[in-house]
């Protein structure tokens, strides 16, 4: 099967750690299928340099960064026009020349809208993935909220990384049967269990105190601040944590100023992003994973940290409780440093039993292309018949077999 791939979230010259569980999804889906990809880049990331060297595209998977243009603020509903202006071009020679048999997008709104009508427009099917805040704070209101449940309606398929998604996605009006839930794989020979005092020794982090790690890219909905509070508090409690923040993002000014001010360089660092064996190195030497996000589907970062063996501290939000365990792992209230202090605190103070087995365990990336590859032969298989919209919007009846761009 041929699949075109089209999201921002996908690791960029600009960007490298940007998407990296569409990447990991990617390769497994490349193993069995031929895999393109359009990647676009905001303008405004075009300006940057940082993390270009450390750049390393995935092997056999082409991939093209279209610039993408728009106005930053303003008109949000209509940010899938500007992305349709901005990358058509680009989109329209890889249906000709790449001949998809299916579109996969990431994100609803403006790349899932982008993708279904590309798809469309060739008489080729669209399936989008949802991953939590596109739907859980994007769609809650007004006009992109219009938009984003238009696109999902107009969809082949919906995937949702976790039951709360689907559930949210059913009250909002969508049919049950449109929608998977497929969870994320993970990369099990890069993300898997190792010993704590070898992974500290290469990190050159302490041995005799109490290591919390976050991950991420530091935008506002991952509330990095409430991380930075809770983790104050433990040094106020005289824990003496060390805690580190792997991640690059545009608070990152920010955050450091924020840890300087406070007096704090000795117990917070921000160590940038981190390529996949960096941070399974740093999941393996830490007591605890900390996410105090606003909103999430199932987030990677907690995956990751228990195929390495980890527990977590983490907000209750989204599908976040599917995949705790009461004896690993703790859930606090969002936006709550104390609450979220107490529970690490408790967790530290409480090491799981010897032999204990999590309740959950994260999916393998084999065992989750083999259900992406049973969707994709599923929606493509039921579409026997399409039509194709022309740029005057005419319609044109043609046959899967000869779809769009070879009819």
């Amino acid at each position: 099967m041929r699949i075109l791939f089209s999201s921002y979230a996908y690791p960029n010259p600009w960007q490298p750690g940007l998407g990296t569980f569409n990447r990991t999804m990617l390769a497994g889906l490349a193993q069995q299928h031929a895999v393109r990809v359009i990647a676009p880049v905001a303008f405004t990331e075009r300006w940057r340099k940082s993390g270009i060297a450390d750049f390393q595209a995935l092997p056999n998977v082409p991939a093209e960064y279209p610039t993408y243009y728009y106005p930053p603020k303003l008109g949000r509903s209509h940010y899938d026009k500007f992305l349709w202006w901005s990358t058509r071009s680009t989109v329209r020679a890889r249906l000709r020349e790449f001949a998809p048999d299916v579109v996969l997008s990431y994100w609803a709104h403006p790349d899932g809208a982008v993708a279904v009508r590309a798809a469309h427009e060739a008489g080729i099917p669209a399936i989008v993935m949802v991953g939590g805040s596109d739907v859980l704070l994007l769609a809650r209101s007004g006009s992109r909220r219009q938009a984003i449940l238009k696109t999902l309606a107009e969809a082949d398929a919906v995937i949702a990384v976790s039951q709360h998604l689907q559930d949210t996605l059913i009250r909002d009006g969508l049919p049950a049967e449109t929608i998977s839930v497929i969870g994320r794989g993970v990369d099990t020979s890069v993300f898997h269990p190792g010993d704590r005092v070898a992974a500290r020794q290469e990190l050159g982090v302490p041995q005799d105190r109490p290591v919390i790690v976050g991950v991420g890219r530091l935008v506002a909905v991952k509330d990095w601040i409430t991380w930075l509070e809770a983790c104050e508090q433990l040094v106020a409690r005289g824990l003496n944590p060390a805690s580190y923040v792997c991640g690059a993002g545009p608070l990152a000014a920010e955050l450091r100023h924020w840890i300087d001010q406070r007096g704090l360089t000795d117990f917070i660092e921000l160590r940038g992003s981190q390529s996949p064996q960096q941070l399974a190195t740093w999941y393996r030497a830490a007591d605890l994973t900390l996410l105090t996000s606003l909103s999430e589907g199932i987030p990677n970062v907690l995956l990751e940290s228990m195929a390495c063996g980890g527990s977590f501290v983490a907000t209750a939000v989204g599908g976040i409780p599917e995949i705790t365990d009461p004896i690993y792992d703790r859930l606090a209230p969002a936006k709550n440093a104390t609450a979220i202090a107490e529970a690490i605190v408790d967790r530290l103070h409480h090491t799981p039993p010897t032999g204990y087995q999590r309740r959950f365990e994260p999916s393998s990336q084999t065992t989750t292309t083999q259900r992406l590859t049973e969707l994709l032969n599923r929606v493509c298989g039921h579409r026997t018949n399409h039509t194709v919209r022309t740029e005057n919007s005419d319609v044109i009846p043609c046959a899967f077999e000869d779809a769009a761009i070879r009819c």
